[in-house]
């Protein structure tokens, strides 16, 4: 992530359930469709049921998503993609953010909670193949090869600048954060459906 947005991370307040505030401390994903907006207020419907009411610092920066082609990525492009395991015993991916030429952050795998035995998986581009089989890539993640099967149904993603005009009731929209011990989340990002396009990790 570059320094500037570094910076600009700021701390919003969420008000959840008891039982919610209760969870230890550590990464935040806040997933669903914005119910209300107002004075900084964002109330969003939560995928899973309920509500979360966040606020937002006036500075916290806003962005949406647009479709990338496969053709757009080329050996070197840094890839976070969001995969399952694939039946050949590879990763399939269930949504690939592209990042923009010459931005990187670190590579890793991890566990994630789009959905049972998801992970996260950010690494450049080693190659990209289409057959008639369909495509896939293989990326270097920590020095290590991994081939990544692309269907029909990936979501090939870029994000891009909004504001808060986009923050309308029903939209789609993912909010990114750490929890502190005190139930506080530090926004690390925040994006919204825009033009069709939904956040899809």
């Amino acid at each position: 992530m570059p320094d500037l947005a570094r910076r600009s991370l700021l701390v919003a307040s969420l008000a959840l359930p008891t039982a919610a505030l209760a969870q230890a401390p550590g990464p935040v994903r806040l997933r669903g469709t914005i119910a209300a907006y107002d004075a900084g207020r964002l109330t969003v419907a939560l995928r899973e049921g309920g509500e979360a009411r966040v606020t937002l610092p006036e500075a916290l920066a806003v962005s949406a998503l647009r479709r990338v082609a496969l053709s757009e990525l080329t050996a070197g492009t840094f890839l976070g993609v969001v995969a399952e395991p694939a039946p050949d015993g590879g990763l399939q991916a269930i949504a690939i953010s592209v990042f923009p030429p010459g931005v990187r952050t670190r590579e890793f795998q991890s566990a994630w909670d789009l959905g049972p035995n998801t992970s996260m998986n950010n690494g450049a581009v080693e190659a990209v193949m289409e057959s008639a089989d369909g495509a896939a890539v293989t990326m270097t993640i920590l020095g290590r090869s991994h081939r990544v099967a692309i269907t029909p149904r990936t979501a090939l993603l870029m994000g891009i600048p909004a504001t808060r005009a986009d923050l309308v009731p029903g939209a789609a929209v993912l909010v990114v954060g750490t929890r502190a011990a005190d139930g506080t989340i530090t926004v690390e990002r925040m994006q919204v459906g825009r033009d069709g396009v939904s956040p899809a990790t």
